[in-house]
């Protein structure tokens, strides 16, 4: 019962809209007379003038990403170094990002522990307490049996200083 007044309500509604969209004007009285409007004769433009206008019109868009920031980039991403304190040139080891270094292996047993990692050109190096390490001006504060631990400071987007502990972890064993 439900369905069968679902449908005559569909049909209804269909029928009102189809017969609202018909092309004829709604008559109004019997008594009005359609005039005639002259139309005013149109002046074709030559292809030559309509496609030096549409050149003006359209001008090519280049996108300079100079001086822009990234806007893929989260905010929370972006980090700026601070500037280093002292004279001193860049290290070899400052001139990567921590991600790119590889932690090959650690000596904790002695009095100062030391760690080795290979930088992304391939060459190796030696890590104890206190060197510097990555673009960010990062300081090595601790070493220990699986984890290497490096403290960065930035300046975030608002240009606040941030302090960041960051790992270069051990990598897993595989096979047996």
């Amino acid at each position: 019962m439900m369905r069968c007044i679902g449908y005559l309500i569909g049909m209804f509604l269909l029928v009102a809209g189809l017969y609202g969209c018909s092309d004829e004007p709604a008559s109004k009285s019997a008594s009005a007379k359609p005039r005639a409007v002259a139309k005013a004769p149109v002046k074709k433009a030559p292809a030559a003038v309509a496609k030096e206008e549409k050149a003006e019109k359209e001008q090519k868009f280049a996108y300079q990403s100079e001086g822009r920031r990234d806007p893929f980039l989260p905010l929370t991403s972006i980090r700026k170094p601070i500037g280093p304190v002292s004279e001193e040139p860049l290290t070899p080891l400052q001139q990567y990002e921590l991600q790119q270094y590889r932690l090959i292996g650690v000596i904790v047993g002695l009095d100062v522990p030391r760690a080795m990692v290979v930088a992304p050109d391939g060459k190796s190096y030696i890590l104890k307490k206190g060197v510097k390490i990555g673009k960010n001006n990062g300081v090595v504060v601790d070493i220990s049996n699986e984890v290497i631990q490096v403290e960065e400071k930035y300046y975030d987007f608002s240009g606040n200083v941030r302090t960041n502990l960051q790992d270069i972890v051990v990598p897993k064993r595989e096979g047996v």
